[in-house]
């Protein structure tokens, strides 16, 4: 499975309602536009998404090109609870990408593990615990070190 923290979009609203609609920034389009390519070595039959405008916006031209539904679920939002966001993960395929914030990788993995903006955790399930086992960069970060870095 991939965990996909969502990309890059400016400063949090201090509002919620607001937050929640905060779009990608200039950096977070170019990773979403990127994002086919970086992940073109991934098998991905499924997309389960956050809500929040930032997170469905960052998989759009994923599922526009493998021909997915973005399935909106609340259980990946950042003030989720992480037993609810367990939950969720535990029901999905290892084809699946998941795209949530944060916040809910850090309760998930007990702040154990860290993810840029735009980049994602290959993530095994384990006697029904989480293993992030590889992590990919953001296609930007990427395109930074190597323009042929998408492997």
């Amino acid at each position: 499975m991939l965990l996909l923290r969502h990309a890059s979009a400016g400063k949090r609203h201090s509002s919620a309602s607001l937050d929640r609609a905060r779009r990608l920034d200039r950096v977070g389009r170019g990773d979403a536009r990127l994002l086919p390519q970086a992940l073109a070595g991934h098998a991905v039959d499924r997309i389960v998404s956050s809500p929040h405008a930032r997170c469905v916006e960052t998989v759009r031209a994923l599922a526009l090109e493998r021909m997915l539904e973005i399935e909106l679920r609340d259980e990946l939002a950042p003030d989720a609870p992480a037993a609810d966001a367990s939950a969720l993960l535990a029901e999905l395929l290892d084809t699946a990408l998941v795209c949530t914030h944060r916040e809910v990788i850090e309760r998930l993995f007990d702040g154990d593990v860290t993810c840029e903006k735009g980049a994602a955790w290959v993530v095994d399930r384990v006697a029904g615990r989480l293993d992030a086992v590889a992590y990919v960069p953001s296609p930007t970060s990427r395109e930074r070190a190597s323009p042929n870095a998408f492997v």
